[in-house]
Parts: structure tokens; C-alpha cells; sequence
């Protein structure tokens, strides 16, 4: 009865959360945007040129580069022959789906446990390991946010409930790691060693530093200068947001935080709403739809000899 009542109550949590921040969300967006001036879109756009969004999407594709260091590390751990071109697409699409889709890198897991099954031999347990490991992903975002939380004071004004999310994220890691090296018969993953966990953990300390990177190369190249010291609280920030929202993306309080943070160093809004649309297309959609190819190749070859039989 209690394991029912704990259920309820996380699915009551879990749809409630983002509903009351979705209710946020949209307050503080109706104030952002009242002074809002819509033709200065179409003047910042015009000052670009195709070079420049050429650029952009460039940008994009390469933040994801750090990624694929899981899936190198995870064919590694569960002793997997492939080329490094058919990892290269298994990466893209397991990646992109998991940023794009978002709750907890459940669709990357699950393409992966797809992509990779067909390589195992024996009773590895693939899935479990695949699952666990993937909680590993976010301990760069929690390590990050503890550089944020002693050098950026002075975002915490204008960023009230980002500093909460923030504290929330970097707690993360240190619990995780308590939970990992004194628990570890509960993770039953005696067969992973802690030079694997170390890697994962600075896979994800580059995955973040190169989103905001990303971020920082738009906005310049969209014709403002700002030092990529300036620009690391603002993302650090707002991704922290948006992974406590649950929202797909963190779609709403990431662009929110964001556009205040932007609006403090002086970053008009339109300016600022320009690079997320960007950033955006370049680091969830188009990365998105060049890895569906290989998820639906993947797919297929899974459903076909059910199909015939």
C-alpha cells in the first residue's frame, strides 16, 4: 500500500512541478516581453549573413562533440567491436533525442539499448548499466554550478529562482557519488570501475562548457561583444532551471533565465530571443533531424522480422 501511495505521489510531483512553473513561466514572460519590439528581429536577421548561420549550425553540431565520448566509453565498458562511423550516427541520435525529448535522457538510453544490443554476446546487463550511468551525465552541470554559486552573486538579484534550481543541481553530484562508492551493492554495478565513473564526469564538465561556448559564439556572432566569462553564470543558470522544470528542453525556464540574464549585461531582448531561436535549431533541431536516419535504420531492422513472420 505504501510502495502504491509513493507512486502516486511522484506522479502527482511530477506533473505538478512543471505546471506551477509553467504558471511562473508565464507571468514573468508577460512582463519581460511588454516593451518587446517585434521589427527589431527582422533588423538583427538582416544583418546576417549565410556564412553566418552556416556558422551557427556548425556551432551547434560541434557542442555535441563531448557527448560522444559516453557512447566510446560505454562500447568500452560493455566490450563492443563497431566502427567508429556507425558510432559517430548512434552518438548523434541517442544525444539529440535525449537533449531534445529531455526527461532524465530517457530516449537516448532507449536508443542506445536498441543501437547496442544486437553487439552483445553474453549476459552482460547492458540495459541496467546503460541506465545507471546515464545519471553520471549531469554531474558536469552540478560541478559547474558550484563555480557559479560562489563567483556570480551578482546575478542572483535579477535570478532568484535560478539560484534555488542551482543549489538544487549542485547538490547532485555530491550525493550521487555518496550514493555510488558507499551503496555500491545497491547499484550492482561491481564490474564498473571508478576510472570509467571519473571519465563520464569530465565528459560532462566539456558537454556543458560547450554549450556555452555555443551560446557565447551566437551572440557575438549576431554582432554583440561579450566575454565568455560573462556569458558561463547565464547558461550554468538557466540549463539548471531548466533541468529542474522537467519541462522537454527545459523549454520556457532555460530561454526565460537566459533572456533575464542576457537583459542584465545589457543584451536586448530581441537580440537575446534571436540567439535562443538559433541555438535552438542548431543544437536540438537540426542535430535531431540528421540523427533520425540512424534511429529509424535502427528501428526498422528491430521491427522487420516481426513484421515477415
Amino acid at each position: 500500500m505504501s510502495i502504491f501511495k509513493n507512486k502516486k505521489l511522484i506522479t502527482i510531483v511530477k506533473y505538478f512541478v512543471p505546471l506551477i512553473i509553467l504558471i511562473i513561466i508565464f507571468f514573468e514572460a508577460r512582463n519581460f516581453f511588454t516593451h518587446f519590439n517585434w521589427s527589431l528581429l527582422d533588423h538583427y536577421l538582416d544583418r546576417l549573413s549565410l556564412f553566418n548561420i552556416l556558422f551557427i549550425i556548425l556551432l551547434g553540431l560541434i557542442a555535441l562533440v563531448p557527448m560522444f565520448f559516453y557512447d566510446v566509453i560505454l562500447t568500452r565498458l560493455l566490450n563492443i567491436k563497431i566502427s567508429t562511423k556507425k558510432l559517430i550516427g548512434y552518438s548523434l541520435s541517442a544525444n539529440a533525442y535525449s537533449n531534445l525529448i529531455g526527461f532524465g535522457g530517457v530516449a537516448g538510453a532507449t536508443l542506445r539499448t536498441i543501437y547496442y544490443r544486437p553487439y552483445i554476446k553474453d549476459s552482460t546487463p547492458y540495459i541496467k548499466i546503460i541506465a545507471k550511468l546515464s545519471l553520471f551525465y549531469l554531474c558536469g552541470l552540478s560541478i559547474l554550478s558550484w563555480f557559479v554559486l560562489f563567483t556570480s552573486n551578482g546575478l542572483f538579484s535579477e535570478l532568484r529562482l535560478a539560484h534555488i534550481a542551482a543549489w538544487g543541481i549542485a547538490l547532485y553530484a555530491p550525493i550521487l557519488l555518496i550514493v555510488f562508492f558507499f551503496k555500491r551493492k545497491l547499484w550492482d554495478l561491481s564490474n564498473v570501475k571508478r576510472d570509467f565513473i571519473t571519465e563520464l564526469m569530465m565528459i560532462s564538465v566539456f558537454e556543458w562548457l560547450f554549450v556555452v561556448i555555443c551560446i557565447w559564439g551566437i551572440v557575438n556572432i549576431m554582432g554583440f561583444t561579450i566575454s565568455l566569462i560573462a556569458v558561463f553564470p547565464i547558461v550554468i543558470l538557466g540549463a539548471c532551471a531548466g533541468i529542474v522544470s522537467m519541462l522537454p528542453g527545459g523549454i520556457g525556464s532555460f530561454d526565460l533565465v537566459i533572456l533575464l540574464g542576457f537583459e542584465a549585461q545589457g543584451i536586448p531582448g530581441e537580440l537575446g530571443l534571436l540567439v535562443l531561436m538559433f541555438y535552438r535549431a542548431c543544437y536540438y533541431i537540426i542535430p535531431a533531424l540528421l540523427g533520425t536516419p540512424f534511429a529509424l535504420n535502427a528501428l526498422w531492422g528491430k521491427l522487420k522480422p516481426d513484421r515477415f513472420i
